[in-house]
């Protein structure tokens, strides 16, 4: 696509355009997933270790209201909300598991539904802090090149939304990165990534994966 077609793409939701929101679509993934030790046995000369995951369920009260929970899962009425809100949260449980933080990452493939939703993610895995998302993209910081380059894939806009492969395929490209696979767009010295995903009704996954 163009950058005049994207600009003059038909508005779908003001300012998004059509070219703006990833398209929906089938599609597989899969992974071999193994000890370190059978790895090395069977001749993987650089396997990738999975350091941390995490499965997230929002925290009661839910501070995003959202469909279908208006009524059930509002912070309206409650005492004080919990320490993370949910999309923080996700990648808050895999960074505990894994013993790292934000400041450790080399890149990330995150949920990008629609082209803004890449920017919010960028303040949920601690990127930066809230309200910063813009500039830290103004600035190159998570293109190519940049201190963290996040969807150096494509992300969903490049293939599509083929739930749930999506999340298999996002780690799918962290271990490509790790290796040094990742031909067209490779980043220069990966050696820890995080994936990270929500779905509909309050469901979310990541991963970390390092060298």
């Amino acid at each position: 696509m163009s950058v005049e077609a994207v600009l003059n793409a038909p508005i779908v939701s003001d300012p998004l355009g059509i070219l703006y929101i990833c398209a929906t679509s089938d599609g597989a993934a899969a992974l071999v997933v193994s000890s370190l030790a059978y790895a090395q046995r069977h001749g993987v000369s650089n396997p990738v270790r999975v350091r941390g995951i995490s499965t997230v369920t929002p925290s009661y009260p839910q501070t995003t209201i959202e469909l279908p929970n208006f009524a059930t899962d509002s912070a309206a009425g409650t005492g004080a909300p919990p320490e993370h809100g949910f999309k923080e949260s996700i990648a808050v449980r895999a960074y505990e598991e894994a013993g790292l933080g934000p400041d450790d990452l080399d890149c990330a493939e995150v949920y990008d539904l629609s082209t803004a939703m890449e920017l919010d993610w960028y303040e949920q895995i601690g990127l930066c802090k809230q309200g910063e998302a813009e500039k830290l993209l103004r600035d190159g910081s998570t293109t190519l090149g940049g201190r963290v380059p996040v969807n150096a894939s494509g992300g969903l806009a490049c293939f599509g939304e083929a739930v749930p492969a999506q999340a298999i395929a996002q780690v799918c490209e962290l271990a490509w990165q790790m290796q040094g696979r990742a031909d067209g767009h490779q980043v220069d010295g990966a050696n820890v990534g995080l994936s990270i995903n929500q779905g509909l009704f309050g469901h979310g996954s990541a991963v970390i994966v390092s060298n």
